[in-house]
């Protein structure tokens, strides 16, 4: 209704692998909806901006431009200007984790951990112990993510090594650089056609 019968032919340039767990359709959607409000093509308040990101999923509102933020259990938003800067490192295996197969496993959710985003939540020690509850079920369902997982846990000391979403992408967190560009030719010599 927004759009009032208005038509958009929409290019989307990939630059991040499907079934990666980056959460990439939802931040196409966040892209598109800002696109919409910066260039006035829609007029809406706040209020409403959420409430159509709600409508289509609970993290688009994360792909209107919101950097160093986090989204709360009650979907809230809180930006931290003066960030912990990381280096990391995505990779992202020749195949995909199925988000169905790996939701179909959880017998029980974790309890909500960020309820009140705080400015400790980006020290490394709070960092470490965090973790992603479907991790040691995509990591059971699929052996080679695991293996994937421990040879980056190798490279160049990184911070934590952490599995996006559902799968099958994996991050390493460095604090340097250098550390995290050496640890990526590493990978490629082992790891030739991944992402």
């Amino acid at each position: 209704k927004l759009l009032n019968n208005k038509k958009f032919q929409i290019k989307i340039k990939k630059n991040i692998p499907q079934k990666a767990g980056l959460g990439g359709g939802s931040m196409n959607a966040g892209s598109i909806l800002n696109y919409f409000i910066k260039k006035n093509i829609i007029k809406i308040n706040k209020k409403t901006i959420i409430e159509i990101s709600k409508s289509i999923g609970s993290d688009v509102i994360l792909g209107l431009n919101f950097t160093n933020s986090i989204l709360t259990s009650k979907n809230k938003i809180k930006l931290f200007r003066k960030s912990k800067i990381f280096y990391v490192l995505i990779v992202k295996p020749n195949f995909g984790c199925s988000t169905k197969k790996i939701y179909e496993k959880v017998k029980k959710f974790n309890k909500p951990k960020i309820i009140k985003p705080l400015k400790k939540m980006f020290n490394l020690n709070y960092l470490k112990k965090m973790d992603n509850s479907l991790e040691q079920i995509a990591l059971l369902k699929y052996p080679k993510l695991r293996l994937i997982k421990l040879y980056l846990e190798t490279l160049n000391k990184p911070v934590f090594v952490r599995m996006t979403g559902s799968g099958s992408a994996l991050i390493a967190y460095f604090q340097s650089k250098e550390k995290c560009l050496s640890a990526k030719k590493m990978f490629n010599k082992k790891y030739k056609n991944y992402w």
